[in-house]
C-alpha cells in the first residue's frame, strides 16, 4: 500500500494508541508527523518528564524502528534541556527510532545545528529531512531563496534528499485558490534548486475553538478545506512529484491543554465527537458537562445519534469505530474529553488510510 497520507498529530499517548491500534496493514509504510505538545508549565522538568513519558510509550506500543516526523512548533526554542537546546534533546531521546527530523527557516541557529550534529554522529539515520513551511513563508520563493540557502545550506549537505511541508494551519477563512498557486509556484521554483523527494500539502478545519463551527448541542457537517487544497495542487503537479495529503485529523492545530482547574473546565467544556467522510467533518456535540443533566453521559447519547447516520461505517471498520458503536449502546466506563481522542483519531486515520483516496 503506498502511503499518500501522513496525519500531524500531537505527540501525545492517545496518539500513540491511536496508532497502536491500526491494523497491520495500514500500519505498513505509515508515516506520521508529531510535534511535541505545548506544556502547561515551560519548564525544563516538564520537557524532560513528557519526552520520557513518550519514548517509553513508543517503545512499548510501537515498533523498534517505527518511522516518523518530529517537530518542536509549539516549543519555545530558548528553552534548554540539560544545558542543550531542546531540540537537540528530543533527537537523542528519540534516537532509537527513524526520525525524520524537521526544520524551517524561522527556527533558531541552535535547532539547526541539532540536527547537523544529530546526522553527524550517527544519531539520525534517516536520508531525508523535512522543511515546514506556514502560507507567509511560501507567498513567494524569491523572497526566502536566500534565507533558505543561508540557513540550510549544512544539511542539505548531510541530507539525500528533503521532504517540502505546505503548513496551510487552520484553512477556515483563506484564500484557498490564492494557497494552491503559492504552493505550485513554490515548489517548482525550490526544486530548481534542490533534491525534492515529496510534497506535503497539511492543513485543518477545526479551529482553536470548537465554538466557532458548532455550537453547544448541535451537530453540523463541516466542508474540510485542507482537502481543495490538496486537490487542487494533485490535478496540477500530481505527475511531476511525489503529493502527499496531511491534516491534523480530528484536533486543532491550535489545541493545548488550558491551565485551568478540572472542576472549572467542566463548567465551560462541551462533550463533542468529531467523525470524517467524503470531504466532510461532522461534528455533534452536548451541553456543558457540569450543568447538563445526563453529564458525561452525553457522550453515549451522541455516539447513538452518530451511528444511527447513514455515513458511519459499521462496528466492523476499524477499533475507532467498535469502540463508538459500543458506546452508542451504552456499555463501558463514561467517557471524557480525553478519552474520546484516541478512538476518533483511530477512525479518523483508518479511514483516511483505507478509503480517502
Amino acid at each position: 500500500m503506498t502511503n499518500r497520507y501522513i496525519p500531524f498529530l500531537k505527540l501525545k499517548s492517545s496518539e500513540i494508541l491511536a496508532i497502536k491500534e491500526l491494523s497491520d496493514e495500514l500500519k505498513e509504510n505509515f508515516v506520521p508527523f508529531f510535534d511535541f505538545p505545548r506544556q502547561k508549565k515551560n519548564t525544563q522538568l516538564a520537557f524532560k518528564s513528557t519526552t520520557e513519558k513518550m519514548v517509553r510509550s513508543m517503545s512499548s506500543h510501537l515498533k523498534e524502528n517505527f518511522n516518523f516526523y518530529l517537530d518542536n512548533f509549539d516549543i519555545d526554542s530558548i528553552l534548554e534541556i540539560d544545558s542543550i537546546n531542546n531540540y537537540a534533546y528530543l533527537l537523542k531521546s528519540f534516537s532509537e527510532f527513524n526520525v525524520i527530523p524537521v526544520v524551517s527557516i524561522d527556527r533558531c541557529a541552535e535547532h539547526l545545528a541539532a540536527v547537523v550534529d544529530a546526522k553527524s554522529s550517527g544519531e539520525l539515520s534517516s536520508v531525508v529531512f523535512a522543511l515546514r513551511l506556514v502560507p507567509e513563508d511560501f507567498a513567494s520563493y524569491d523572497a526566502v531563496a536566500d534565507e533558505i540557502s543561508d540557513a540550510l545550506i549544512e544539511i542539505f549537505a548531510l541530507f539525500d534528499s528533503v521532504d517540502l511541508i505546505f503548513d496551510c494551519r487552520v484553512c477556515l477563512g483563506q484564500d484557498l485558490k490564492q494557497l494552491k498557486i503559492n504552493i505550485v509556484e513554490f515548489a517548482n521554483d525550490f526544486s530548481k534548486d534542490y533534491p525534492l523527494r515529496k510534497l506535503i500539502v497539511a492543513g485543518s478545519s477545526i479551529p482553536a475553538s470548537i465554538r466557532d463551527v458548532a455550537g453547544a448541542e448541535s451537530e453540523v457537517e463541516l466542508t474540510r478545506p485542507e482537502l481543495k487544497i490538496y486537490k487542487s495542487v494533485e490535478k496540477e503537479i500530481g505527475q511531476i512529484y511525489d503529493v502527499v495529503l496531511g491534516d491534523y485529523a480530528t484536533v486543532s492545530p491550535f489545541y493545548s491543554e488550558l491551565d485551568i482547574m478540572p472542576e472549572i473546565m467542566q463548567n465551560v467544556t462541551a462533550p463533542k465527537i468529531i467523525y470524517s467522510f467524503d470531504d466532510q467533518h461532522y461534528i455533534i456535540r452536548g451541553g456543558a458537562l457540569k450543568t447538563h443533566q445526563r453529564g458525561f453521559a452525553q457522550y453515549f447519547d451522541l455516539a447513538a445519534v452518530l451511528v444511527s447516520k447513514n455515513f458511519y461505517r459499521s462496528a466492523e471498520y476499524s477499533f475507532g469505530d467498535h469502540y463508538l458503536s459500543e458506546k452508542s449502546l451504552g456499555i463501558g466506563k463514561n467517557v471524557t474529553p480525553s478519552s474520546i481522542v484516541k478512538p476518533t483519531l483511530n477512525a479518523h486515520i483508518s479511514y483516511m488510510l483505507k478509503d480517502f483516496f
